[in-house]
């Protein structure tokens, strides 16, 4: 498993963030120089590829299982802060995809995480980017249970409607950057793959209101890949008492990667602000 950790080059550190990418992304390409935003301001970065993703083994764009993958990735991230950040707290951060690992890290380890940063969340998928019943129900015939697959399941052949880089990349040139990324896998989903993202946001749908962990939502009212609204849904139903949520008007999906400066800016400082507070307070916010 890839992985890269930033750390402030003088500042000292006064928190650290576990990211957790999206479906398909990597934290290995432009997330380094966007995160450094977060560097700069003393928050320390812990980023791994998922296994079939990035620079790290596995088949790409395959997941099997996908409480494996939440199981291995907080495996690495709890050796890694003990190791390298001992005594300091630790916060997730998780976008899109990348949401749903942290929602379930942070629900089974709560001792571990101080609390949970969600960029555009995939706590369910939007309905317009479902296929049709039917073809879900043939994809679990097709790939069998959750941790195995079919031949067939292999295949990325499993239909979503829309450009999916379309609608997360706001700008062009960025959309181009991001296409350009060696490890980019550029085809449909794989069958077992569509079988675990399905599986995993109907499970944390069906959860919300279990929830009760510090949180942050961070979501754009324009984005048509993960539902703000479901957004909303988590805020309302969760148990929390420490639980905010910022909706920004016109931003798309990609809130750290596809967005003008002037709006990634105003996202970061949201989050860096979020969590400095709580890395520096032990009270519980009302």
């Amino acid at each position: 498993m890839f992985y890269t950790v930033l750390t402030p080059k003088e500042a000292p550190i006064k928190a650290v963030v576990c990211h957790c990418h999206g479906y398909l992304d990597t934290p290995t390409y432009t997330k380094r120089k966007e995160l450094s935003q977060m560097v700069r301001r003393g928050v320390a970065v812990v980023m791994v590829d998922y296994e079939g993703h990035g620079r790290s083994d596995g088949t790409i764009g395959l997941i099997l299982d996908f409480k494996r993958l939440v199981n291995d990735v907080h495996s690495f991230f709890l050796e890694k802060t003990q190791q390298l950040f001992p005594g300091k707290k630790v916060f997730l951060m998780g976008e899109s995809m990348g949401g749903a690992v942290a929602y379930l890290m942070i629900k089974e380890h709560p001792d571990v995480y101080a609390g949970v940063d969600f960029l555009a969340p995939m706590c369910k998928i939007a309905q317009g980017m479902m296929p049709a019943k039917w073809v879900i129900d043939l994809g679990r015939k097709i790939t069998g249970p959750t941790g195995t697959t079919t031949s067939l399941g292999f295949l990325p052949i499993a239909p979503s409607r829309g450009n999916l880089k379309m609608y997360t990349f706001k700008l062009a040139h960025k959309r181009a950057m991001h296409a350009r990324v060696p490890s980019q896998y550029g085809r449909k989903p794989r069958f077992a793959t569509a079988r675990e993202l399905l599986d995993t946001t109907k499970s944390i749908s069906e959860s919300l209101s279990e929830f009760d962990a510090p949180f942050l939502i961070q979501h754009g009212k324009a984005d048509r890949v993960t539902d703000p609204k479901l957004s909303e849904m988590l805020y309302a139903e969760c148990k929390s008492k420490d639980k905010t949520i910022r909706l920004y008007d016109g931003m798309c999906h990609a809130l750290t990667a596809g967005e003008p400066k002037e709006n990634v800016d105003i996202v970061f400082n949201d989050s860096i602000e979020w969590i400095l507070e709580r890395a520096t307070d032990d009270k519980k916010k009302e």
